[in-house]
């Protein structure tokens, strides 16, 4: 080190640092974009002010000052300066914390102050040094809160040359002076240095102000906004409105839970956001403060998977910051902050969920279009969740009603099958099914997200004596009736008659022709569940192309149940007329395969002509029945 001392307080020099090239070390190591430097001065001030207080607080229980920072963007001059009325510096220590890069002063305080533990944002004493990253002339104006200490001035060069003296500063608190070159971008546009301000200290518990061209020391921060308030004192309206401003959001949260851990010193709060009943996009944005700085948004480490699908605010008094205070640090324990914050939001909001389904279950039930794929996704990722919320899972029912698979299973408990639950999974495509469902005064639940499937097979796997069976898949035994010996030879007779006509389109297809109750059903496709499932894993996959109908019939296993109880079924077993057989045989398999949106695109054109040929013979047989009317 080349150390200059004269007999005045005047001294200069080049600062002491083991390793060379420091500046090159901050900037590729340490901060990689310019806009840091106000987050680690002004983080530096929230420092000076917290110790100041810390140090009042136990030396005068009257003292009620309030700190205050003040960052000036002087465009005439080409100054920027951070001025806080914290606990300031002598020249011993301005010499001390400064000149020798990285013996931290917050480090150094907390030693001497164990209270201070809780209100120190940075322990490392390197902050400082990013200022020249924007400037390459730094100067520091500071006067100690200590009774008698002269005011401080230090300048460096970025060539790492110093000098301090005394300086005529007469209140106690520190000013940071950077001195910008023409180039420096936040000259032309002062909005932008206010914007970053706003992004890091928009929740500061200390009080920012921003003066500039256009600003005249316009408030940065909120010390107190609405989400941290005690519950039963926020309107709703309040923070609503604080959602929407802050989030950007059109439209206002469905609900919104507030939470807080005083034991690790975690508060905050998450907003459900509307999603339009899911038609809009799941990703949101959790925002994390330590101690009222803006810190990083959807942390892996200390978020559940499932809550980065909401918004939200957390704060924290004890997050491990890597150096340079971008990042959180990984901890080796395995009982970490990080964990134990994790813990601690899996904790609330499976609290809040269960307090809602059980105290608040028709507001549960209006919310659910929004909390849907959030509450599955939630019991499919995070087992502190699941536990609390897998037995709360809703489903409507094909008759409009909300019910959980539980509720569902103790309504048809009496029925032959209390272990089946059937489902649906499109109600448009599966339109039909659902109604043969209603007719026969049978219920099934929805399961029309995409989210349903693999909760579905998380269910199934955590009760194995229930089985999950698609509205269209295996229920012949639902709908099966009683088969006569007489009935049993017709059926082979019939059995002859479509195999013929239909020939190769029944493909791999199983035909099956019993007697049903309901006359109204002429025939049905019908799929096993299992094969059904592993032929649609193989289409998503892509081993399976949508297209290839063929491909699915054989996958799936499919089956042509035939209606003999149905008059246009009973019309073809005692017809003679061929053709007449030929066509409706082939319509009454078109429109299975149109319930099961399973028709061949080939086909169709068949289809069509068919149902022209038969509005054809209605026409012709009414005209001819007119006609002998009228004779």
């Amino acid at each position: 080190m080349v150390l200059k001392i004269t007999n005045s307080a005047n001294k200069n020099g080049i600062l002491s640092i083991e390793s060379k090239n420091i500046f090159t070390i901050l900037k590729k190591w340490l901060y990689t974009e310019q806009d840091i430097v106000f987050r680690e001065l002004i983080s530096n001030s929230c420092d000076a002010i917290e110790k100041l207080s810390r140090i009042k607080e136990k030396d005068d229980t009257s003292w009620s000052a309030k700190g205050r920072i003040l960052v000036k963007l002087d465009t005439k001059e080409k100054k920027l300066i951070i001025r806080d009325n914290g606990i300031g510096m002598t020249y011993e220590e301005l010499d001390k914390y400064i000149n020798q890069i990285a013996f931290s002063g917050a480090e150094d305080f907390i030693n001497n102050n164990e209270a201070g533990k809780d209100t120190i944002i940075g322990h490392f004493g390197v902050g400082f040094y990013s200022s020249f990253m924007l400037a390459g002339h730094v100067a520091i104006e500071t006067k100690s809160c200590q009774p008698g200490a002269p005011a401080v001035r230090w300048d460096c060069m970025s060539d790492m040359s110093y000098e301090m003296d005394i300086c005529p500063k007469t209140e106690v608190g520190t000013d940071v002076i950077l001195y910008l070159d023409d180039s420096n971008t936040y000259l032309n546009n002062p909005e932008a240095a206010f914007q970053i301000i706003k992004k890091y200290f928009v929740f500061s518990k200390i009080p920012v102000f921003f003066e500039a061209p256009g600003y005249d020391q316009i408030p940065v921060s909120d010390p107190s906004p609405v989400w941290r308030a005690p519950k039963e004192l926020i309107k709703e309206e309040e923070i609503n409105a604080f959602y929407i401003e802050f989030f950007q959001d059109v439209s206002a949260p469905v609900f919104w839970i507030p939470f807080e851990s005083i034991d690790i010193g975690v508060r905050g709060v998450l907003f459900f956001r509307n999603t339009k009943n899911g038609t809009q996009e799941l990703d949101g944005t959790i925002k994390v403060y330590n101690r009222g700085v803006y810190v990083g948004e959807n942390i892996p480490s200390m978020i559940p998977k499932f809550v980065n699908l909401q918004s939200g605010i957390i704060e924290c008094d004890h997050l491990p910051l890597v150096v340079s205070r971008s990042s959180i640090r990984e901890e080796a324990s395995g009982e970490n902050m990080l964990s134990l914050i994790y813990e601690c939001l899996s904790q609330e909001i499976s609290i809040a969920f269960h307090d809602l389904y059980v105290n608040h279950r028709e507001k549960y039930e209006t919310f659910w279009p929004e909390l849907n794929a959030f509450v599955k996704y939630g019991i499919l990722q995070d087992k502190i969740f699941a536990s609390v919320m897998t037995r709360k899972v809703i489903f409507m029912d094909i008759f409009g009603r909300y019910q959980t698979i539980q509720e569902y299973c103790d309504s048809i408990s009496s029925t032959s099958h209390p272990d089946m639950i059937y489902y649906a999974s499109d109600v448009i495509d599966q339109a039909h099914y659902i109604e043969i469902f209603k007719k026969c005064g049978q219920n099934a639940l929805l399961f029309d997200h995409v989210i349903d499937q693999p909760f579905m097979r998380k269910y199934e796997v955590l009760h194995p004596n229930l089985r999950f069976i698609r509205i269209d898949s295996n229920i012949d035994s639902l709908l099966k009736g009683r088969m006569s010996d007489e009935d049993e030879a017709a059926a082979a007779v019939l059995r002859d008659i479509i195999t013929s006509v239909l020939a190769e389109r029944l493909n791999s297809m199983d035909l099956q022709i019993t007697n049903l109750e309901q006359k109204n059903i002429s025939a049905l496709i019908i799929n096993d569940e299992k094969s059904r499932r592993v032929a649609d894993m193989l289409e998503i996959y892509g081993f399976i192309n949508a297209m290839d109908f063929s491909v699915k019939e054989m996958q799936a296993k499919s089956t042509l149940l035939i209606n003999m109880s149905n008059e246009i079924v009973r019309f073809v077993l005692d017809s003679e007329d061929d053709t007449v057989i030929h066509l409706i045989v082939h319509q009454l398999f078109d429109l299975a395969l149109m319930s099961q949106q399973a028709l061949k695109p080939e086909d169709v054109e068949n289809f069509i002509n068919r149902s022209e040929s038969i509005l054809s013979h209605i026409i012709s047989y009414s005209s001819a029945l007119r006609l002998h009317c009228n004779n």
